[in-house]
């Protein structure tokens, strides 16, 4: 008796699971999905002598469920040297398909808030850390990135920048 009823508790509860999974539908069920769901390809940074300056990233963007989504935004958090340099975010309107991938590349135009630029040619230490929000419907995840790499940059901001409106 007593192993009928676990046989009918398991069978109910992976009933049960079955009919959640297929409720949620657009969410995976490893949260680990969404941590590799973003690739950055390449990451190319530029100011100038009066201060202004471009981020612009590639990224590979797959798709971790298999129902169509839409890339809404891409944010970021640019570092050199450690120092916090500029933030922002984008807005987008990318379909990508279930289970799909897609190259994306956007650029960042920043400005710096004070103090121009300076030349400090060399090699630094570049980090970028940000997200891709991808909308399934009513609801949004956000696929996380994060990429730290040496680039030679001739020009310096004197300040904290921040996007260029």
């Amino acid at each position: 008796m007593r192993s009928r009823r676990a046989v009918l508790g398991l069978g109910l509860g992976l009933a049960g699971a079955l009919c959640l999974s297929g409720c949620l539908g657009v969410v995976p069920f490893s949260p680990r999905a969404y941590d590799e769901a973003v690739r950055v390809e390449a990451v190319d940074v530029a100011f100038t002598r009066d201060g202004s300056g471009a981020l612009t990233l590639k990224l590979s963007v797959k798709n971790p469920s298999s129902d169509a989504a839409t890339l809404t935004r891409v944010d970021f958090d640019l570092r050199v040297d450690g120092r916090r340099v500029a933030t922002g975010e984008q807005v987008l309107g990318v379909p990508l398909d279930g289970q799909g991938e897609v190259p994306l590349e956007v650029r960042f135009p920043l400005a710096v808030a004070r103090g121009g630029g300076r030349p400090e040619t060399g090699s630094h230490a570049v980090r970028v850390e940000g997200g891709v929000v991808l909308r399934f419907g009513g609801s949004e995840r956000r696929a996380p990135f994060r990429d730290v790499r040496s680039l030679d940059l001739a020009w310096m901001p004197g300040g904290e920048s921040t996007p260029a409106q």
